[in-house]
């Protein structure tokens, strides 16, 4: 059983603290933490007051106070520390009866056996994306195992953590639509009339209908989180950018994907004579792919006027190639998707960036801030996985994926919240390879930040689904306290008494019955010292109001005591039919 949450909380504090530090030892190989092409920008925007067209300022506002231009070190101890306070959270959700130190044999075998570490030590957002799909979880599946603080900390770090990367927007709208719905049909005990005999078909309509269409449905943490980041965004954008639009340059991504998919090149060659597009007189000087084409300062986009300029004509290219070849662009995108899939080698570009990110450390930070980054290891370009690290990162990630869907069946049947969580992550992984290989291009790094979530979801479900469940798998509301006397501490199931006496769980209740069941008083409250034993008595008449607390006909409100109830009530409930 659970122990107590004020015997919890100074261990799993402990636990984070400990649990921490083992996230951070590649930046402690290298000397100095891991860096990539874009992480100067992310120092320099909140430090010179500026924003890029191609990146979010929010990340850089993330690491300002932390860094404050002295030294970068604790902008990574305090992304170690809360990817260790998710994990807590996951863990306690998803085992509420173990002890709170299982996180640190749990970290310490991501940090050997998966790319974790690598993405806590590196100035980057890119830790944030699997972050992101274990909080929506959280907010969307287990709202009664955090608290009040918890969950207000949790949706404001949801909200940054979607505004902290472009990419991470769609994701999360392409997650929204499956998310709630998928949360109301794998726990239906959490809603007030429970399952249907219509068949699933049935019961799943019931739950998109239930979710878009009721208003305390769509106020719920995880839209409140996703409106909170499209407004910081779409501020922020017409402040800096004077255009009302979360992502007002995305478009450039999309052009660049398409003219090297093919359809969009053979759009310029067909329509330049006609359109005269700021690109047609560049259009034999194009780069080897689209990397080079989007960052090179030779490059036609550059040569064309930047990314800002060429943004207002890309609408119109992109228009002019899906126009012509839909299909053939789809086909493109599905295959760079399925080539993202397979590519997530760990630490695959971990270049030394001297272009990118050497001058702003030299201009901003003081001297031995400096000393310390030219004598990284990376800075130098030695530092490297070995083979059979590599080889380890790949086999867990895909041996995770293998073991999340020969669990998941098993879990839907006896585990739901196991269940929900190890779909969410099989349909993240899926997303975020459509999303970052489909949209811009297959790179390792991309798929990297999700690949550790399998083996963490299959770690956890393992132990999960071997110890049986108790109360830390009811929701707080329908908990026994812990030492009570009650006669019966499981938890209360919704239920109504039949004409004929007997006491119906709510999972064979009929929608259309329902109105029936309301007029005739029959919907009995909840209870945990509730006895599920049938209730005396038959009724002649459906339509007769009932007394709760009997099954049988309640009796006018100025008859003076009614008869005591039977020893086995504990606590008896005063009848107010």
């Amino acid at each position: 059983m659970a122990a107590p949450a004020t015997t919890q909380t100074p261990a799993a504090g402990a636990a984070i603290l400990l649990a921490a530090p083992l996230l951070l030892w590649p930046a402690l190989l290298n000397g100095y933490p891991l860096v990539f092409s874009d992480t100067g920008t992310y120092l320099s925007q909140a430090v010179h007051h500026y924003l890029g067209w191609d990146r979010p300022v929010f990340y850089s506002l993330f690491l300002l106070p932390l860094h404050l231009t002295l030294t970068t070190w604790p902008a990574i101890v305090v992304q170690a520390l809360l990817t260790a306070a998710t994990l807590h959270l996951l863990r306690r959700a998803l085992l509420p009866t173990v002890s709170p130190w299982w996180l640190l044999p749990l970290t310490g075998a991501l940090s050997i056996a998966s790319a974790l570490p690598w993405l806590a030590s590196q100035l980057m957002p890119d830790l944030f994306t699997g972050l992101l799909v274990l909080s929506l979880g959280l907010l969307a599946f287990t709202p009664s195992s955090l608290s009040r603080a918890e969950q207000v900390w949790l949706t404001g770090f949801t909200a940054f953590m979607i505004a902290a990367h472009q990419s991470h927007l769609l994701l999360v709208l392409i997650l929204l639509p499956i998310l709630l719905p998928f949360r109301r049909w794998l726990n239906p005990a959490t809603d007030r009339i429970v399952g249907n005999p219509g068949g699933w078909i049935v019961r799943l309509r019931r739950s998109i209908a239930v979710t878009y269409f009721r208003r305390d449905s769509l106020l719920n943490p995880i839209t409140i989180a996703s409106v909170l980041a499209c407004l910081a965004l779409t501020t922020v954008n017409i402040v800096g950018h004077h255009r009302a639009s979360v992502a007002p340059f995305s478009n450039v991504f999309l052009l660049a994907r398409v003219i090297y998919d093919g359809p969009g090149m053979r759009a310029l060659q067909r329509d330049c004579p006609q359109q005269r597009w700021r690109l047609c007189p560049y259009i034999n000087e194009f780069p080897a792919n689209a990397d080079l084409f989007l960052w090179r300062s030779d490059s036609p986009l550059a040569l064309a006027g930047g990314a800002k300029l060429e943004s207002t004509e890309a609408n119109a290219i992109l228009s002019a190639t899906l126009q012509a070849e839909p299909l053939v662009e789809l086909r493109a995108v599905l295959d760079n998707a399925l080539r993202q899939l397979s590519q997530f080698t760990t630490g695959a570009e971990l270049d030394p960036w001297s272009d990118s990110v050497t001058p702003w450390i030299m201009r901003d930070f003081p001297t031995f801030e400096v000393d310390t980054y030219l004598t990284a290891r990376q800075t130098n370009d030695v530092l490297r996985l070995p083979n059979w690290l590599v080889a380890l990162h790949r086999a867990t990630a895909l041996i995770g994926v293998g073991l999340c869907g020969a669990l998941l069946p098993i879990a839907l049947r006896r585990r739901p919240l196991v269940g929900a969580f190890l779909a969410l992550v099989l349909i993240a992984v899926l997303i975020n390879a459509l999303v970052t290989g489909g949209l811009s291009g297959p790179h390792d790094r991309y798929q990297a930040r999700v690949m550790w979530l399998p083996p963490l979801l299959a770690a956890l479900a393992i132990p999960a689904l071997m110890i049986p469940a108790a109360n830390g798998n009811i929701p707080a509301r329908s908990r026994v306290p812990t030492g009570s006397s009650a006669p019966d501490q499981r938890p209360a199931i919704p239920s109504y008494t039949s004409p004929l006496g007997r006491r119906r769980s709510a999972s064979a209740l009929r929608v259309r019955d329902l109105p029936r069941i309301r007029r005739a008083g029959r919907l009995a409250q909840p209870s945990p010292t509730a006895s599920r034993r049938p209730l005396p008595g038959n009724l002649k008449s459906p339509r007769k109001r009932l007394c709760c607390a009997h099954g049988r006909p309640a009796k006018p409100r100025h008859v003076a005591a009614r008869r005591a109830l039977p020893s086995r009530r504990t606590q008896p409930r005063r009848c107010v039919a």
